[in-house]
Protein backbone atom coordinates (compact mmCIF):
# COMPACT_ATOMS: atom_id res chain seq x y z
CA UNK A 1 0.00 0.00 0.00
CA UNK A 2 2.90 2.65 0.72
CA UNK A 3 4.36 2.33 -2.60
CA UNK A 4 0.94 3.16 -4.13
CA UNK A 5 0.21 5.80 -1.81
CA UNK A 6 4.11 7.19 -2.74
CA UNK A 7 3.19 6.68 -6.26
CA UNK A 8 0.10 9.27 -6.05
CA UNK A 9 1.66 12.14 -3.51
CA UNK A 10 5.03 12.06 -5.35
CA UNK A 11 3.09 12.21 -8.63
CA UNK A 12 1.01 15.20 -7.57
CA UNK A 13 3.67 17.00 -6.14
CA UNK A 14 6.19 16.77 -9.03
CA UNK A 15 2.76 17.82 -11.26
CA UNK A 16 2.91 20.60 -9.22
CA UNK A 17 6.79 21.56 -8.39
CA UNK A 18 7.10 21.51 -12.14
CA UNK A 19 4.12 24.15 -12.83
CA UNK A 20 5.50 26.35 -10.14
CA UNK A 21 9.22 25.84 -11.71
CA UNK A 22 10.50 24.29 -8.32
CA UNK A 23 11.04 20.86 -9.05
CA UNK A 24 14.97 21.21 -7.55
CA UNK A 25 13.88 23.25 -4.79
CA UNK A 26 10.96 20.84 -3.60
CA UNK A 27 13.16 17.93 -4.80
CA UNK A 28 15.97 19.31 -2.24
CA UNK A 29 13.20 20.16 0.54
CA UNK A 30 11.66 17.01 0.66
CA UNK A 31 15.53 14.93 1.05
CA UNK A 32 16.01 16.86 3.88
CA UNK A 33 12.77 16.23 4.91
CA UNK A 34 13.37 12.59 4.65
CA UNK A 35 16.85 12.34 6.06
CA UNK A 36 15.25 14.37 8.97
CA UNK A 37 12.95 11.46 9.84
CA UNK A 38 15.23 8.35 8.79
CA UNK A 39 17.93 9.93 11.31
CA UNK A 40 15.90 10.92 13.98
CA UNK A 41 13.13 8.03 14.48
CA UNK A 42 11.74 10.12 17.81
CA UNK A 43 10.42 12.53 15.56
CA UNK A 44 8.85 9.71 13.36
CA UNK A 45 7.41 7.75 15.96
CA UNK A 46 6.04 10.99 17.55
CA UNK A 47 4.62 11.87 14.04
CA UNK A 48 3.30 8.37 13.74
CA UNK A 49 1.85 8.07 17.64
CA UNK A 50 -2.27 8.40 17.67
CA UNK A 51 -1.76 9.91 21.73
CA UNK A 52 0.50 12.86 20.10
CA UNK A 53 -1.82 15.64 19.74
CA UNK A 54 -1.92 17.71 16.16
CA UNK A 55 -0.95 20.77 17.68
CA UNK A 56 2.23 18.90 18.62
CA UNK A 57 2.57 17.54 15.65
CA UNK A 58 2.49 20.90 13.72
CA UNK A 59 4.40 22.30 16.23
CA UNK A 60 7.22 19.79 15.56
CA UNK A 61 6.25 20.01 11.74
CA UNK A 62 6.86 24.17 11.80
CA UNK A 63 9.98 23.69 13.17
CA UNK A 64 11.56 21.32 11.02
CA UNK A 65 9.63 22.91 7.73
CA UNK A 66 10.66 26.74 8.64
CA UNK A 67 12.54 27.52 5.66
CA UNK A 68 10.54 25.05 3.18
CA UNK A 69 8.66 26.25 0.31
CA UNK A 70 4.96 26.18 0.69
CA UNK A 71 4.78 22.98 -1.44
CA UNK A 72 6.67 21.00 0.50
CA UNK A 73 5.17 21.56 3.39
CA UNK A 74 2.26 21.54 2.52
CA UNK A 75 2.32 17.87 1.03
CA UNK A 76 4.30 17.03 4.51
CA UNK A 77 1.16 18.68 6.77
CA UNK A 78 -0.96 16.85 4.19
CA UNK A 79 0.45 13.09 4.68
CA UNK A 80 0.16 13.90 8.43
CA UNK A 81 -2.85 14.68 8.71
CA UNK A 82 -3.94 11.88 6.20
CA UNK A 83 -2.39 9.82 8.08
CA UNK A 84 0.16 8.75 5.64
CA UNK A 85 3.37 10.34 6.77
CA UNK A 86 5.19 6.63 7.31
CA UNK A 87 5.20 6.66 3.10
CA UNK A 88 7.31 9.98 2.91
CA UNK A 89 10.48 8.34 2.61
CA UNK A 90 8.82 5.79 -0.46
CA UNK A 91 7.34 9.52 -1.75
CA UNK A 92 10.50 11.41 -1.46
CA UNK A 93 11.99 8.61 -3.90
CA UNK A 94 9.40 8.20 -6.38
CA UNK A 95 9.55 11.94 -6.67
CA UNK A 96 13.25 11.73 -6.85
CA UNK A 97 12.38 9.36 -10.02
CA UNK A 98 10.26 11.67 -11.26
CA UNK A 99 12.30 14.70 -11.68
CA UNK A 100 15.24 12.21 -13.14
CA UNK A 101 13.46 10.86 -15.49
CA UNK A 102 11.77 14.60 -16.62
CA UNK A 103 15.68 15.51 -16.78
CA UNK A 104 16.34 13.00 -18.76
CA UNK A 105 18.21 10.94 -16.01
CA UNK A 106 17.65 7.29 -15.58
CA UNK A 107 18.86 5.23 -13.09
CA UNK A 108 20.79 2.17 -13.83
CA UNK A 109 21.47 -0.56 -10.99
CA UNK A 110 24.00 -3.15 -11.84
CA UNK A 111 24.78 -6.18 -10.04
CA UNK A 112 27.80 -8.41 -10.63
CA UNK A 113 29.75 -11.25 -8.79
CA UNK A 114 32.62 -9.10 -8.64
CA UNK A 115 33.57 -5.49 -9.07
CA UNK A 116 33.25 -4.45 -12.16
CA UNK A 117 36.40 -2.92 -14.17
CA UNK A 118 36.21 0.69 -15.05
CA UNK A 119 35.88 0.48 -18.80
CA UNK A 120 32.98 -2.30 -18.19
CA UNK A 121 31.23 0.07 -16.43
CA UNK A 122 31.68 2.60 -18.85
CA UNK A 123 30.94 -0.08 -21.83
CA UNK A 124 27.50 -0.78 -19.52
CA UNK A 125 26.38 3.30 -19.32
CA UNK A 126 27.47 3.88 -22.77
CA UNK A 127 25.14 0.46 -24.43
CA UNK A 128 22.03 1.61 -21.67
CA UNK A 129 22.47 5.77 -23.11
CA UNK A 130 22.03 4.57 -26.66
CA UNK A 131 19.50 2.20 -25.70
CA UNK A 132 17.38 4.59 -24.17
CA UNK A 133 18.98 7.81 -25.48
CA UNK A 134 19.00 9.67 -21.78
CA UNK A 135 22.01 9.90 -19.64
CA UNK A 136 22.63 7.28 -16.99
CA UNK A 137 23.06 7.56 -13.34
CA UNK A 138 24.77 4.12 -12.39
CA UNK A 139 24.58 2.36 -9.14
CA UNK A 140 26.81 -0.44 -8.76
CA UNK A 141 26.66 -3.81 -6.04
CA UNK A 142 28.33 -6.95 -5.76
CA UNK A 143 26.32 -10.14 -5.03
CA UNK A 144 28.91 -13.12 -5.36
CA UNK A 145 25.50 -15.49 -5.45
CA UNK A 146 24.81 -14.59 -9.22
CA UNK A 147 28.11 -16.31 -10.37
CA UNK A 148 29.36 -14.15 -13.04
CA UNK A 149 27.90 -11.95 -15.57
CA UNK A 150 25.75 -9.11 -14.83
CA UNK A 151 21.90 -8.41 -13.82
CA UNK A 152 21.38 -4.61 -15.01
CA UNK A 153 18.03 -2.96 -13.24
CA UNK A 154 17.10 0.12 -15.66
CA UNK A 155 13.80 1.56 -13.99
CA UNK A 156 11.25 -1.55 -13.85
CA UNK A 157 12.92 -3.84 -16.59
CA UNK A 158 15.89 -6.59 -15.36
CA UNK A 159 17.99 -7.85 -17.60
CA UNK A 160 19.40 -11.07 -16.04
CA UNK A 161 22.80 -11.85 -18.03
CA UNK A 162 24.12 -13.67 -15.01
CA UNK A 163 25.85 -17.26 -15.16
CA UNK A 164 23.01 -18.24 -11.97
CA UNK A 165 20.04 -17.35 -14.24
CA UNK A 166 21.56 -19.51 -17.44
CA UNK A 167 22.25 -22.19 -15.09
CA UNK A 168 18.94 -22.62 -14.00
CA UNK A 169 17.62 -21.75 -17.55
CA UNK A 170 19.05 -25.07 -18.48
CA UNK A 171 18.32 -27.09 -15.37
CA UNK A 172 14.17 -26.14 -16.19
CA UNK A 173 15.15 -27.35 -19.68
CA UNK A 174 16.81 -30.49 -18.66
CA UNK A 175 13.58 -31.15 -16.39
CA UNK A 176 11.04 -30.78 -19.25
CA UNK A 177 13.13 -32.92 -21.36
Amino acid sequence: MSDAVARVYAAALFEAADQAGEVERVRAETAEFAAALKESPQMLGALLDPQVGAVVKDGILTSVLVDSSKLTANVVRLMLHKGRIGAFADTQTEFERLAAEAGGIIDVEVISAVELEPQDERDVVARVEKATGRTVRLTKRTDDSIIGGIVLRVGDVVMDASVRARVEQLREQMQRA
